[in-house]
């Protein structure tokens, strides 16, 4: 039986007894930027001693609620007028030092960590100052949870960190009652653990689309993702470790699901984490979030609570309150604004701000604060500010080309739109082109306000043309594509065909060599690898047997089963005869490293050597590692000059320092070289291969490799007659090329 109680309040005696702090002096000892106080509720007002967990409502009518955590109960604040705030009502819970809610329709939903099960709280009638208290759920022998989501898209409540289960997600359906939940299953798979928080997408397009993920928050082992789309089959699509993990804590994803933002509550102060840490993953593949990059304040303390409102996200940092945070370029986000809610200092410690909410329609964000209650603050000039960094998103017609014929100049048109408030400047359209020699600008030719036509340069059988795209808002930022250009960029082979010169998935021994090795343990094996917190589920390969390189057996799946320790471990590749020309080499590389130890000795490199090991020349040298498969791609003269002896080399190393976990693994190595259809041997264009091109092609003779007989610029190459005569388009005139034209010239 449920059963009710209801709390009736008298507004007009609240309104007169509120202790509400706005005035001069009580502002004046908070510091902000961009950020002002409309009101602000101690905890006195709040009838408290801690504040925990916020969140909002919207009535029907429109009215705008906070709904506020504290040590005791749940308090209902309407904040229509976000100056004169209004406490409506509260439901008592068993103390406890965290409170969390969320909201489904017209109720709402609250946890705590002391027992007495999930309040659930009638809302629908709040306009006429009636907070309801419906039941406590312990259906099921549910008693406490630390948290509590509602995907408001589906209709159905996750319990998080409960008593039951393991603390791992059970699911209930709100749909046919949401007064009365229904359980519909619990995530109980071997890996299900712990989630100290989640956020839940249902994905609507795409490859995931019609499945609803969980991104589970999950202490020490990093970031779980969840399809959780069956309740009666919950399953991990992957468990993400960090560098310098401590306390995997909560996230939050951005609007396109290409970007996840992790708060991580216990590293800062922590050997490599000094200042607040907020990490960044690109999860556009959920079978493998990649760590692309962090972003810190600068402040020393502790991140908490993030929530992401369009292209900006609103971060609550214990000591140092509300960051607001401008995130059109995702992987380079921008404070904009902040207000401190714990003016006594800055530092790593569990005072302070404890969450916030930014999802008012009015724009009002309320931030709820351990030591000093709630908070109604006024973000509108940290908006305007991150207005101004509004960014260009690029769209070409026809796809970027990776592979275009030589001497071709294919045709780009680029199409500019505006993100995040960001307004494409005209005529600012640039193409940065590379064709070994540097990067190289020229304007692009405006079809329009906001289109553009590129041409790549023109370019020898062989070549790699690395190019990216650039072109300024009306605020004067220069937007490239990539975001990271000239550090990313993309890359074209010059060539008509490719030839396979070795295609390794592992699925078969194809003579790679493994050690002479240090380490005690984690030599390279070929296998289907066990997945844990740093080493693959999976091997790169969509099809096959599902094999790759990788370090250690890991038979029980234990992330320090048998990674590599104290030492190196070597893999050797067989000898690739590259004597007929350059050749591009790609290889997917997994790289994982927890450096507890701090060891500057850990680390992974890749080398390449011309002349069967006598030397080795690095690739790319890594240190630390996220783990997750990343390719990596290079023309072997951008190294070493092509041989008939080159060999790759991958080291994985562990340092002295205990603590330390290093895995590594390799995947899909392809090497390519590009062939390219020889030029016409009637040079001279006159429809018959004859005398007359027989001496421009002794005019323009100059030997195998003696130089570059006409320069790769940018526009058509007419003028340089003896383009023509180099007939296998190798940027020289050689025998080859003599070759090619006495078999015209005298037939079979």
């Amino acid at each position: 039986m449920n059963r009710r109680i209801s709390f009736q309040n008298v507004l007009p005696v609240l309104v007169t007894t509120l202790s509400i702090c706005f005035v001069g002096d009580a502002k004046a000892q908070f510091t902000s930027s961009n950020v002002s106080q409309h009101a602000w509720l101690d905890l006195t007002d709040l009838t408290a001693s801690a504040g925990c967990d916020s969140w909002g409502y919207v009535s029907g009518s429109g009215r705008e609620y906070a709904l506020m955590g504290v040590n005791t109960k749940l308090v209902v604040v309407e904040i229509t007028d976000p100056a004169n705030p209004v406490i409506v009502g509260s439901i008592a819970h068993t103390t406890s030092d965290w409170c969390d809610v969320k909201t489904f329709g017209d109720h709402a939903y609250v946890t705590n960590e002391s027992g007495g099960g999930f309040d659930i709280i009638d809302l629908s009638d709040v306009d006429n100052g009636n907070v309801t208290l419906v039941t406590s759920f312990t259906a099921g022998g549910v008693s406490s949870g630390h948290n509590v989501l509602v995907n408001t898209d589906t209709g159905f409540l996750y319990l998080l960190g409960s008593n039951l289960n393991g603390g791992a997600v059970i699911a209930f359906d709100l749909n046919v009652d949401p007064e009365n939940p229904t359980e519909l299953g619990r995530w109980t798979e071997a890996s299900a653990a712990y989630h100290h928080d989640a956020h839940i997408v249902s994905y609507t397009s795409g490859i995931y689309a019609g499945r609803e993920i969980l991104f589970g928050f999950s202490e020490g082992r990093g970031v779980d993702i969840v399809d959780v789309t069956d309740k009666s089959n919950m399953f991990m699509l992957s468990r993400t470790s960090y560098p310098n993990i401590a306390y995997c804590h909560q996230g939050w994803t951005t609007p396109d699901r290409k970007y996840l933002y992790v708060d991580d509550e216990l590293d800062e102060g922590t050997p490599g984490v000094p200042t607040t840490r907020t990490l960044i993953f690109n999860i556009e593949d959920l079978s493998n979030p990649n760590l692309v990059g962090t972003f810190t304040t600068g402040e020393q303390s502790r991140d908490h609570n993030l929530y992401i409102d369009g292209c900006v996200m609103f971060q609550t940092n214990y000591s140092t309150g509300l960051r607001v945070i401008n995130i059109a370029n995702p992987e380079a986000p921008v404070e904009v604004g902040f207000y401190d809610t714990y003016p006594e200092n800055n530092a790593v410690n569990f005072n302070g701000a404890w969450s916030n909410y930014p999802f008012f329609p009015s724009g009002t964000v309320i931030v709820s604060d351990i030591d000093r209650g709630l908070f109604v603050l006024d973000v509108s000039a940290a908006l305007a500010q991150s207005a101004l960094l509004g960014v260009l998103e690029f769209a070409y017609t026809p796809t970027l080309p990776q592979e275009v014929s030589a001497l071709s100049t294919p045709m780009i048109t680029v199409d500019l739109a505006g993100i995040c408030g960001g307004l494409h400047k005209p005529n600012t359209g640039q193409l940065h082109y590379d064709l070994g020699t540097g990067f190289v600008s020229v304007p692009m030719n405006s079809n329009g306000l906001d289109q553009y036509q590129a041409t790549l340069p023109p370019a020898l059988c062989g070549q790699q043309i690395s190019y990216y795209f650039s072109a300024e808002t009306e605020a004067g930022l220069v937007i490239t594509d990539p975001s990271d250009a000239p550090a990313t960029v993309y890359s074209a082979i010059v060539s008509d065909s490719t030839i396979v010169v070795f295609d390794d998935n592992f699925d078969n021994d194809l003579s790679w060599t493994v050690g002479p090795d240090s380490a005690s343990t984690g030599t390279f094996v070929r296998g289907d690898p066990v997945g844990t917190g740093a080493q693959p589920e999976n091997d790169n390969t969509p099809v096959g047997t599902g094999r790759c390189m990788y370090t250690a057996t890991n038979p029980a799946g234990g992330i320090g089963t048998d990674d590599v320790d104290n030492g190196t471990v070597v893999l050797t590749s067989p000898t690739f005869d590259l004597s007929a020309g350059d050749a591009r080499v790609s290889y997917y590389r997994w790289y994982f490293e927890r450096d507890d130890g701090d060891d500057p000795a850990d680390g992974f490199v890749a080398e390449i050597s011309n002349n069967n090991g006598g030397s080795w020349t690095t690739i790319e040298s890594l240190s630390p590692g996220s783990g997750g498969w990343e390719l990596v791609e290079f023309m072997v003269s951008d190294f070493v000059a092509p041989t008939g002896q080159v060999q790759l080399r991958f080291m994985a190393t562990d340092g002295a320092a205990d603590g330390d976990i290093v895995e590594a693994a390799i995947d899909d190595v392809l090497i390519t070289r590009a062939t390219c259809n020889p030029q016409s041997p009637d040079m001279t264009a006159d429809g018959s291969v004859d005398l007359e091109d027989f001496a421009l092609l002794q005019q323009c003779y100059t030997g195998a490799g003696s130089c570059i007989c006409y320069p790769p610029l940018y526009g058509p190459l007419e003028s340089n007659v003896c383009a023509a005569a180099d007939l296998d388009i190798d940027g020289d005139i050689d025998e080859t090329d003599y070759a090619n034209f006495a078999g015209a010239l005298l037939g079979p």
